[in-house]
């Protein structure tokens, strides 16, 4: 036991907060560093990687779909890695991987090399994500909502932050000794942290999981065979639905982002500067985003999450009119808060779908589909705007594929949740 573990868990005085929110505070900064920055910083390379090889958008997209492609298969193995081997290991290995990643950017000069770096990228990214959604819903019931926002704002302070401090960069060193240099953030900040302050589960502190009393705080042993059976849970109606939603938001949400800098920089005529600016603002505003989607899901459950979808629709439809301050203000708020909700919604359905006791599982086997949808989005909106020369039917195509997503919610029953609150009742 460290300090910080006497100093939380020491009967002769109470702490002051729950533990579960230094494990959030050490979540947020993996998620930020590790995932966030390697997924932010990938728009603001494509620019300078066309500049100076000629390649096209479609080609230079190929690093963010082999990213994720990769990431979709890591997800289906990484959940049965956390519940043999634990949260810290996997933050542990997919640091490394994703640091080292990072500083092989150098090594860039052909087009095949960006599979090759996505590939690792995607691996070690989309895992630690797995890894930070499982510990988080492990520490928190009552609250899981906020305390995902909260974990999960990495994404959005990295695109709030790294468009200054990547742009000097870039101008100084060049793109590829700047991805380098920004791997800095995972070796002494992000892993120290997490090492240090993170633990599997309260139980491993004589703590009890947020959100819940002695009485109702059941042990895996106590929860019907439908929460403990994996196999039986993959075939059920609410998973398949479950499946559909995600992959259709996730396709949709990825391949908006990996545009938005090119489109708004030459499509909407506004210039690479006002183009990073939106970008850097859409980036702020779902960090709010997050945290007020992670409160909606708390209050409404599924149908919370039905809304979030609905907004990326939105966020679309907003784009047509892109040209003047004004509206490019509009479509950063719209898109900026839609996106803040699509990356809690996996944790926080799974959780209240299926509940604890397959968390690892569900989580890993959903942020697969999930990353199916990011990997795919990007490249078929870029094919869209080869062949057509404009981004109006991607546009078309992302608001349909936003409200058939919302839609298959409807078969998407919160089954623990309910089970849950009869238990508290019958206590």
């Amino acid at each position: 036991m460290n300090i910080l573990e006497h100093y939380f868990t020491n009967k002769t005085r109470p702490a002051p907060f729950y533990y579960g929110w230094m494990v959030v505070f050490a979540s947020f900064l993996c998620h930020m560093f590790i995932f966030g920055v390697p997924t932010v910083m990938l728009p603001l390379l494509y620019g300078p990687m066309t500049d100076q090889f000629g390649w096209n958008r479609s080609d230079v997209t190929i690093l963010a779909s082999v990213k994720f492609i990769s990431g979709a298969f890591a997800a289906f193995f990484i959940g049965e890695f956390i519940q043999r081997f634990g949260v810290r290991l996997t933050a542990f290995l997919t640091s490394m991987l994703v640091g080292l990643t990072m500083i092989g950017f150098i090594f860039i000069d052909k087009l095949w090399h960006l599979g090759v770096i996505g590939f690792f990228l995607g691996v070690g990214s989309i895992s630690l994500v797995i890894t930070v959604k499982v510990i988080v819903s492990r520490w928190f019931q009552g609250r899981l909502g906020l305390a995902l926002g909260l974990a999960l704002l990495g994404t959005s302070a990295a695109g709030s932050t790294l468009t200054f401090v990547m742009e000097p960069l870039l101008v100084e060193y060049g793109w590829r000794t700047t991805v380098a240099i920004l791997s800095a953030g995972i070796w002494f900040i992000a892993l120290p942290f997490f090492m240090f302050i993170a633990r599997e589960f309260p139980e491993n502190m004589g703590l009890k999981t947020e959100g819940t009393e002695d009485s109702k705080n059941k042990t895996i042993k106590d929860l019907p065979q439908q929460f403990l059976d994996f196999a039986a849970t993959v075939k059920g109606t609410t998973f398949i639905a479950m499946s559909v939603g995600v992959f259709l938001i996730g396709f949709v949400d990825q391949g908006l982002l990996q545009h938005t800098v090119e489109f708004l920089d030459k499509d909407a005529g506004l210039g690479r500067d006002l183009a990073r600016y939106g970008f850097s603002l859409l980036m702020t505003i779902s960090l709010f985003g997050k945290v007020c989607f992670g409160w909606i899901f708390d209050k409404l459950a599924i149908k919370g999450v039905i809304i979030c979808y609905l907004s990326i629709g939105l966020g679309a439809l907003l784009a047509f009119p892109v040209g003047s301050m004004e509206t490019l203000l509009f479509f950063c708020i719209a898109r900026g808060i839609s996106h803040g909700g699509t990356i809690v919604d996996v944790p926080y359905l799974c959780r209240q779908a299926f509940g604890p006791a397959i968390l690892a599982r569900t989580i890993g086997t959903m942020t697969m589909i999930l990353s199916a949808g990011f990997a795919l989005g990007p490249y078929v909106i870029g094919q869209i705007y080869e062949t057509s020369g404009s981004y109006d039917n991607a546009f078309y195509l992302c608001i349909l594929l936003s409200l058939i997503a919302a839609a298959s919610l409807m078969w998407v029953k919160p089954e623990y949740r309910t089970w849950l609150k009869n238990q508290e009742q019958q206590d």
